[in-house]
């Protein structure tokens, strides 16, 4: 095959050019994966109940028609509406399915097989078919019948249990971190799959199941094999670390917070040298990591005692200039002005259907032959319908107007 960029027009086409999915799923888990692989040039086909739509569509905030969380993980997305609970519905999915590489699905367990879509009955239509299945708790196992919500998980995966102070209660993210988790274990999973079928050669899909509570308990780090050696789980620190020490949260004189973190000996070295007190590496409690670690009241007491003592511009300047690992505790208007972030897009803007302009968070990784892209954010319920089920599937406008008035479409 050549090389030359004008002899092969996928020279520069985006890295899953080609690759077709169709997802009935709502909220974040499953759409994100459904989100990463549209980024990078895969066809999403976002299928929503033609009466409630995504739930997601009324999450959080509505402002000026705009819904954030919608307009961010549905963009890059075609958008039909379809209630796959009805026969006519399942027809179509099926019809979908046919020439599908990815079907995502995020209902509770069992309930697609209440409705005859099962992952045999889709893998005859298409052999070829990758099915990814998300869930609160799995497929199978005593909880898989069990709501599954983020939240939930993020108190039973150990991860509230060890975030926040010692002295405080277990402390919840402010964010999706369970289902992005999840979103993301499903989209490097479904990159698996394709391997697996199309390189290694199989030439045959399989099912992928991806919990919520597993995605995020895998992510918190060797917690078992801590409890297993020490005979106690983790604990909770603050911003404090059982792992190397100084590292925390500290206020700088001017009413700003820095993160800063001394993790090796070279590094821990050069801050006390930075800060003017040498002294403090030849001193038994702060000498090693492990007196670090075991005297780290103290040494924090050092540190907020110099810190309190500048600006963090002052801070920042210093630490970095004797290479000391140091970063100020922004907000996202500090990112989006940020020179760095800046260079790096990671900020970026599209235009929305009604002609106005959005900002949200640029596509992500970087690649550098295959960059992704970003072609739209989320759009109104249906608005793809007629190019899919009339154009793709060839239904016409009587058929389609009997499905809209039986509130299949």
């Amino acid at each position: 095959m050549s090389n030359n960029k004008k002899e092969n027009p996928l020279f520069s086409a985006e890295a899953l050019h080609g690759l077709k999915v169709v997802e009935c799923a709502t909220v974040i888990a499953a759409p994100l994966c459904g989100r990463l692989l549209a980024d990078f040039g895969a066809e999403v086909i976002h299928v929503e109940h033609p009466e409630k739509g995504d739930d997601l569509r009324h999450f959080g905030f509505t402002q000026d028609g705009v819904n954030p969380w919608w307009k961010y993980y549905s963009r890059n997305k075609k958008l039909i509406t379809l209630n796959i609970s009805k026969p006519q519905g399942r027809d179509i999915l099926f019809q979908l399915l046919k020439d599908s590489d990815i079907f995502i699905e995020n209902f509770r367990p069992g309930r697609l097989e209440e409705w005859g879509i099962t992952y045999d009955k889709i893998s005859k239509i298409n052999p070829r078919l990758i099915m990814i299945r998300v869930s609160g708790f799995g497929q199978d196992g005593p909880y898989s019948s069990q709501p599954g919500f983020g939240t939930l998980i993020e108190a039973m995966s150990g991860f509230a249990h060890i975030t926040g102070h010692p002295d405080g209660p277990p402390t919840l993210p402010q964010f999706a971190l369970a289902d992005s988790f999840a979103g993301c274990y499903a989209t490097m999973a479904a990159m698996f799959a394709v391997y697996h079928r199309d390189i290694v050669g199989t030439g045959r899909g399989q099912m992928i199941d991806v919990s919520l509570w597993e995605s995020l308990f895998s992510m918190l780090g060797p917690n078992v094999l801590v409890e297993q050696l020490t005979g106690k789980a983790p604990i909770r620190t603050g911003n404090r670390t059982i792992t190397s020490a100084p590292r925390n949260i500290y206020r700088t004189n001017d009413k700003r917070w820095v993160a800063l973190a001394g993790s090796t000996p070279s590094t821990a070295t050069r801050l006390f040298q930075a800060m003017g007190k040498s002294e403090l590496e030849k001193d038994p409690r702060f000498a090693t990591n492990k007196g670090r670690l075991k005297n780290v009241i103290e040494l924090d007491l050092i540190m907020e005692e110099w810190i309190g003592e500048r600006t963090l511009d002052e801070v920042i300047t210093i630490l970095r200039q004797n290479s000391v690992p140091v970063g100020p505790v922004m907000d996202v208007s500090d990112i989006i002005s940020n020179p760095h972030a800046m260079a790096r897009n990671m900020v970026v803007e599209v235009t929305d259907d009604d002609g106005s302009t959005l900002s949200m968070e640029g596509v992500f990784p970087k690649m550098s032959r295959s960059p992704g892209k970003l072609h739209n954010a989320g759009r109104e319920i249906g608005a793809d319908n007629n190019n899919i089920l009339k154009e793709r599937l060839g239904l016409s406008n009587d058929e389609l107007e009997n499905l809209k008035n039986n509130k299949i479409i």
